[in-house]
């Protein structure tokens, strides 16, 4: 399971970590390393989703899957909603 143990490191960083590093996921992915670099904080976009998933269960990471990045995607988007409100 992917747990954030730091407040420097997002959940978005983990799935990237977990893909092998942003050049492996870039390479995987087909985008450029900038590209993937900037999800780190960004959060990954929706309709790269699928691949990411495919990705990770190529390399045996089973934990990542659609129902978790929508739910980082929630919890980011709450997030954001909080702080707006504050």
């Amino acid at each position: 399971m992917l747990c954030v143990m730091s407040d420097e490191v997002t959940p978005w960083e983990e799935i990237i970590k977990a893909l092998g590093g942003t050049g492996a996921a870039a390479a995987a992915l087909s985008q450029s390393e900038s590209t993937v670099s900037g999800w780190r904080t960004r959060g990954i976009p929706a309709h790269h989703w699928a691949a990411i998933v495919a990705v990770a269960a190529s390399l045996g990471k089973s934990e990542i899957t659609l129902e978790v990045l929508a739910e980082l995607a929630a919890r980011r988007r709450a997030g954001a909603l909080d702080e707006a409100r504050a």
